[in-house]
């Protein structure tokens, strides 16, 4: 006996074939090794602010003398600050973002200014990558924010 294919055997075939390749792809996400952490764990919160946060990015990009960022292979990650920027009148915060890992984030409270107008980084507390520069600070009730992507090598 000989078998015919007829168009309800395609049909046929190519249901299958396609939820055998959606189980697949499905399978291979759910088992992969990579993590998926949410950028933010109050990212609802966060956004109720977020027009905060362009402003401070606009107020940053509108200065005259930036904070600049070297990064050093010696020493770390260097953040130096223009002159009218000090402790005395300057409050913030930074956070080292890592987009493919939550562990290796480093957050920093107070902006610590070492020697002047420095921040430093130390090479001990960076892993080898990509990173994403957070930078939060306030003078005279004027809040500023750059976000400066890094590469530590």
């Amino acid at each position: 006996m000989k078998f015919k294919f007829t168009w309800a055997h395609g049909i046929i075939l190519a249901l299958v074939s396609f939820i055998v390749f959606i189980c697949s792809m499905v399978f291979s996400l759910e088992f992969s090794e990579n993590t998926f952490d949410l950028v933010s764990d109050d990212y609802y919160q966060d956004e109720i602010y977020y027009q905060k946060e362009i402003d401070a990015a606009n107020n940053a990009m509108n200065l005259l003398e930036k904070p600049q960022i070297f990064v050093d292979k010696e020493v770390g990650i260097e953040i130096q600050f223009p002159k009218e920027f000090s402790s005395i009148n300057t409050m913030g915060r930074f956070q080292l973002y890592r987009p493919n890992s939550k562990m290796l984030d480093i957050n920093k409270n107070t902006l610590d200014f070492e020697m002047g107008n420095k921040i430093i980084i130390p090479k001990k507390v960076l892993e080898i990558g990509n990173y994403i520069l957070k930078l939060y600070w306030k003078k005279n009730n004027i809040n500023y924010k750059m976000e400066i992507p890094v590469e530590w090598k």
